[in-house]
């Protein structure tokens, strides 16, 4: 084969047609970004499941909600699971039902605003994570002592 047959087979080729679509991209590229959003928030709801349903009776290093105040004594253990799991089950389930109808609106946005919004949402989420966990162990705190005794008992005695 010469070149001339080669520059004749090439005149009609367009080597952008073997590229996929740029909207296609660009689609997959918000659907990525709204699994990424909703992630935090299914977490959450799966880990206040795990703390009410599957949490140990005593308190452990490899499973459960720890905190100083909440591994003194098996009934500190226990409010701590409850407690956590209630918080971060009922944090989860609203979260992910806010973030579904908020990153519902991602298919008609622009990309970069769409990875902006997703950037601000995921922040939201990361402080309500915290601020949840900063509660968590407030209440913890305040209703048990170091040792994992009532603090209530512990005044009249």
């Amino acid at each position: 084969m010469n070149i001339e047959d080669l520059k004749g087979l090439m005149d009609g080729f367009d080597p952008a047609s073997l590229l996929p679509e740029l909207d296609s991209i660009l689609g997959v590229i918000t659907y990525a970004v709204r699994i990424a959003v909703l992630l935090g928030p299914i977490a959450l709801l799966a880990l206040g499941l795990g703390y009410l349903i599957f949490a140990p009776r005593e308190a452990n290093y490899i499973f459960g909600y720890r905190c100083t105040f909440g591994m003194g004594s098996v009934e500190a253990w226990r409010f701590t699971q409850r407690l956590a799991g209630i918080v971060w089950g009922v944090l989860g389930l609203v979260l992910t039902l806010v973030m579904v109808s908020l990153t519902g609106k991602f298919a008609g946005l622009d990309v970069a605003e769409a990875l902006g919004l997703a950037a601000k949402y995921v922040l939201w989420e990361a402080v309500l994570a915290l601020v949840s966990s900063l509660v968590i162990n407030t209440v913890v705190m305040i209703r048990f002592t170091y040792d994992g005794e009532y603090r209530r008992e512990r005044a009249g005695k």
